[in-house]
């Protein structure tokens, strides 16, 4: 029913949403009366075959998220260096971010988007703020035009507080910068001992519902 795709990433979801305008059209078509033969199956097997494609399709789609997660958290279940942090790729990266503040009693999400203006992960905080985040999977330093670029940034996104994580580290100029700013700089230090604590309360929390909260970079 469909042409070779290159797995790319995406593919899966074009299909899907592809598959849900043909149910709009379809849908369409059975208001007007109209019929739906297609070339290959008369109805009402072409509605079947529809209907079995799409759930397929989801089902497919839940299996791979599923698996990717169960992969994810068995690889970062394993960092506990800033080398292997490196090792991890920018997505990678960004989504061990996003998981240190859902284990933090947060929501966030990775913006997955080109054009997002230097923002790679949005907080719903628990307060009602919103943080913005931004993530260098860096060896060297990050400087004051990338803090002022992403302060920039924040404010055009409107957000409460923006934080900067890298694996790396931050120049003076750049800490004389943000200081006094609602910005949170998180070198590679930081952010090893911060992930290495909240993965060993987060395991307490699954016995203990009384272990204190976890810290995150926006205190």
């Amino acid at each position: 029913m469909f042409a070779p795709l290159a797995w790319r990433r995406g593919s899966l979801n074009g299909m899907i949403a592809f598959w849900f305008l043909m149910a709009i059209a379809r849908g369409a078509m059975a208001l007007r009366g109209e019929s739906m033969d297609s070339l290959f199956f008369p109805e009402p097997t072409n509605t079947t075959v529809f209907l079995l494609t799409g759930v397929a399709l989801i089902t497919l789609r839940f299996y791979l998220r599923a698996r990717h997660h169960r992969r994810f958290k068995q690889k970062v279940g394993g960092v506990g260096s800033i080398d292997d942090m490196l090792k991890l790729t920018p997505r990678e990266f960004e989504e061990m971010v996003v998981e240190l503040y859902l284990m933090a009693g947060h929501a966030a999400k990775r913006t997955g988007a080109t054009g997002d203006h230097g923002i790679d992960v949005v907080v719903n905080a628990k307060n009602g703020e919103k943080w913005v985040v931004q993530c260098k999977r860096w060896t060297g330093y990050v400087g004051e035009p990338v803090i002022r670029d992403f302060y920039g940034a924040m404010q055009h996104e409107k957000a409460d507080k923006g934080t900067i994580i890298t694996t790396g580290r931050f120049s003076r100029k750049a800490r004389e910068w943000a200081r006094g700013k609602p910005l949170n700089l998180s070198d590679g230090e930081h952010l090893l001992h911060l992930w290495k604590r909240a993965s060993k309360r987060a395991k307490a929390q699954s016995t203990e519902k009384t272990a204190s909260p976890i810290q995150t970079f926006d205190r």
